[in-house]
């Protein structure tokens, strides 16, 4: 009969997880943000065990202090705050896009950088995935564009041997082919050569969009990128010591041949180079081969486990890689409703085909996430999120003892006047209690299931 209580107790914590946090939620509107936090706080029942001081583990509880904290541009504290929960769920999209924000406001951009490239491995049912992408793209492309002309400005005084020895830069494949069609496919190869290569911890790979900001600064065509003059100029202004590059050609037969060579910037002269052939459909396979070869030369030693996620092959469906391979133009060229079409177009063809769906976000959530004012980021995707539908929350069983705890707080509520936190012997003024020490003690885990 006990647990029998308990689990009813049980099932309405349940259905009434989503609305735990509105009166919180409201504080947080109204710019209340003491009481915000406190009933925060109260979600999260501080108390002391065995003279040390716990919480019980509350993710969207703990974000939303971090959240307080970042509106109140306690950025520090937010960040702080914020990496507890990401550190025990990295796959929770809200925390680690506040906590990409807390680093933009104290001008820790690659952190932040660092954070929102994380997006891969939010789930896709996540709303926070696309907003993690569209913040990491703009961010991405300011920093860029910033980095290459302060280095065009300070060109002369560029060293090559200031780079890591392990940096790498990947250009444009060139196409050989008579047929235009196969035209998108220089970006697509690039794509996946720097997407198996940013693996390896080791290295540090250039993106993609530096290179093409280096050339549209310079005003270099896909030709004049590979003259083997412009190597040491593209290995300094790309930050690499290491320049892949290479060209393709497919054959009306549908026959291909993959050539590249693997420069050091500071000496063209004596480059190692290697070449594939085979049916068009072994594409993935020879570019697998190639990135091993280019991991070889640059003396990596791959665990089987690098190894293995390095020979995923994202699609087997040329078709579907096309298109992915001209929404990435598109999305270069600034057309992203274009580059949207072509990357569900992928996704439609191969709904497998992670990388497109990577790439998928909504016009909403893009417009949102592109600007400069950290305020009106939150507050536009703050809006947007009221739209989408909260999912289920995770079952929350709880044990006798935490029954009586809720109890308790339910009758006797939050003591606001007293600046009281339930649990504390102590009638300090809220804003002189050290929020830090009753959020950052040891974290108790979610209560466990009551044995039947």
């Amino acid at each position: 009969m006990k647990w029998k209580v308990l689990f009813i107790f049980s099932s309405i914590i349940i259905s009434c997880a989503p609305t735990r946090y509105k009166p919180a939620e409201r504080y947080v509107v109204r710019k209340e943000y003491n009481l915000a936090i406190r009933e925060y706080l109260r979600l999260l029942d501080p108390h002391i065990r065995d003279g040390k001081r716990y919480i019980y583990y509350d993710r969207e509880a703990i974000t939303g202090i971090g959240i307080v904290y970042w509106q109140m541009k306690r950025y520090e504290t937010a960040a702080r705050i914020l990496r507890t929960v990401v550190e025990k769920d990295p796959q929770y999209g809200k925390a680690q896009f506040y906590l990409g924000l807390s680093y933009e406001g104290m001008e820790r951009n690659d952190e932040a950088i660092k954070v929102y490239k994380q997006y891969i491995y939010i789930p896709v049912n996540d709303p926070y995935k696309n907003v993690l992408f569209g913040r990491l793209n703009w961010l991405v492309q300011n920093q860029i564009s910033r980095e290459i002309q302060l280095a065009l400005q300070n060109e002369q005084a560029l060293r090559i041997e200031d780079y890591p020895e392990k940096s790498v830069g990947v250009l444009y494949f060139l196409s050989l082919s008579d047929d235009p069609q196969w035209e998108p496919l220089k970006k697509g190869i690039a794509e996946m050569i720097i997407t198996d290569l940013a693996k390896v911890k080791e290295l540090k790979v250039v993106e993609r969009l530096r290179l093409n900001y280096i050339m549209e600064e310079l005003n270099l065509s896909q030709t004049g990128l590979m003259d083997e003059e412009q190597i040491p100029r593209m290995g300094k202004l790309m930050g690499a010591r290491n320049i892949i590059k290479g060209s393709y050609m497919v054959m009306p037969s549908l026959r291909m041949t993959l050539d590249a060579g693997i420069y050091e910037s500071d000496n063209v002269f004596l480059p190692t180079t290697t070449s594939f052939e085979g049916n068009l459909v072994r594409l993935f396979q020879m570019e697998k081969e190639l990135v091993l070869r280019i991991l070889d030369y640059m003396n990596i030693v791959m665990t089987p486990q690098l190894r293995e996620q390095i020979l995923i092959i994202p699609t087997e469906n040329m078709t579907a890689f096309m298109a992915y391979c001209r929404g990435l133009d598109e999305m270069d060229r600034g057309n992203f409703q274009k580059s949207q079409e072509y990357f569900r177009e992928a996704l439609r063809i191969d709904p497998n085909f992670k990388e497109a769906a990577d790439k998928l976000a909504s016009p909403r959530v893009w417009a949102a996430t592109q600007s400069s004012s950290l305020v009106r980021v939150d507050r536009e995707i703050s809006q947007y999120m009221k739209t989408v539908p909260r999912g289920r929350p995770t079952a929350y069983y709880v044990t006798p003892d935490l029954v009586s705890t809720w109890n308790r707080l339910q009758m006797m509520g939050i003591r606001q006047d007293a600046g009281f936190i339930p649990g504390y012997e102590s009638r300090k003024s809220f804003h002189d209690a050290d929020l830090n020490s009753v959020l950052l003690p040891a974290i108790l885990p979610a209560p466990p299931t009551p044995n039947k």
